[in-house]
């Protein structure tokens, strides 16, 4: 458990560290289960260094804001591509705890979470609020290591989620659509 995510993910970007970036494979599966934004706004929740709005924004069509904790993540994702005036908006906000009204948008046709959600302390609570600033017919889109698919010796076990968390994750969403993607699992959840 991460007690003060803030103090936990801001020196690791402000040192330069890096994560897995997104593949061909999952912008397929973006594109598949997501399918064109139209404008529609969409929610990245611990955006990084903020591929993934940058997809959903450029690719796909949505009118996207990415939110991270970390302010010298936000700084990376708002200065990768100074050109244009057309980019996705980020913010520095702790999703789990900052007021959710700041926010530009009252509600989201899609809000991703993309490995993030095992190191979200208060995961039902987490989901609540997701589930508050979904529109009807939205998609959550989750994607997260999975626990069971590291041997139990291998010290990267940690970064998945368990089965519990699955069942979690996944309970009370009227459409689970789980697709695996080696470690990873990627889950388009609707209401």
């Amino acid at each position: 458990m991460i007690a003060s995510p803030v103090h936990y993910w801001e020196p690791l970007w402000a040192s330069g560290r890096r994560y897995r970036q997104i593949t061909d494979t999952e912008t397929q599966l973006l594109a598949d289960h997501l399918g064109p934004g139209r404008g529609r706004p969409a929610l990245d929740v611990g955006c990084g260094d903020g591929a993934l709005a940058r997809h959903l924004h450029h690719q796909l069509g949505y009118q996207t804001i990415g939110v991270d904790c970390a302010p010298s993540a936000i700084t990376l994702a708002t200065n990768a591509d100074p050109g244009s005036s057309d980019q996705p908006r980020f913010q520095v906000m702790d999703f789990t705890t900052d007021d959710l009204t700041e926010l530009p948008d009252p509600a989201y046709a899609v809000i991703t979470c993309r490995l993030v959600f095992r190191f979200i302390n208060d995961k039902a609570l987490f989901l609540d609020q997701v589930r508050q600033l979904l529109v009807p017919g939205g998609t959550f889109w989750v994607v997260t290591e999975l626990a069971d698919r590291r041997d139990d010796d291998d010290p990267l076990k940690s970064l998945g989620i368990t089965a519990p968390d699955v069942e979690l994750l996944t309970a009370r969403w009227s459409t689970v659509t789980a697709v695996d993607l080696d470690r990873l699992a990627c889950f388009a959840l609707r209401p």
